[in-house]
């Protein structure tokens, strides 16, 4: 191998959890500075995500394009995307690497939340991810069987 090579690999040695991972959740500087909604999101605090909902944060964004749909859905609170949905979130929103509830919760092989989000109206067509891909092919090429099989259930496209 050659030094320069050898060198870059070091080098994004540290970075392949994040690359692997694809999807980008909240940091914990990020989640420190939440507030509101998003704040609320991320805890799965119901009663002030209803505050907040009622104070016209609905729709709400962090830096990243994420809003509570797809914190609570990285921080697995069910009960805050049934919340969401309930008061018409947009369910099917993507962030910024087009990332929406059902793909967050597949990747992560989440199927409570993948569940939450399905039944709560996230659709399991959508194209997602910077790779324009779907929840069902990110799942599959992870292993995520269980995830794969309730994904098709759900009217995946194959």
């Amino acid at each position: 191998m050659k030094p320069a090579t050898l060198l870059l690999a070091f080098a994004l040695a540290p970075a392949l959890p994040i690359l692997a991972q694809a999807q980008v959740p909240p940091t914990p500087a990020e989640v420190a500075a939440y507030d509101g909604i998003l704040r609320a999101a991320h805890q799965g605090d119901l009663e002030t995500l209803r505050e907040t909902i009622a104070a016209g944060e609905l729709e709400r964004t962090d830096g990243y394009g994420r809003t509570a749909v797809h914190i609570a859905a990285h921080a697995s609170h069910e009960p805050a995307i049934a919340a969401l949905a309930k008061a018409g979130a947009d369910m099917n929103k993507l962030e910024n690497d087009a990332y929406d509830a059902v793909t967050i919760a597949a990747v992560a092989n989440d199927t409570d939340m993948l569940k939450a989000a399905l039944a709560a109206g996230n659709k399991p067509t959508n194209i997602t991810s910077r790779y324009i891909g779907t929840a069902l092919i990110a799942a599959a090429h992870l292993g995520h069987h269980e995830v794969v099989r309730i994904l098709i259930e759900a009217g995946a496209p194959l």
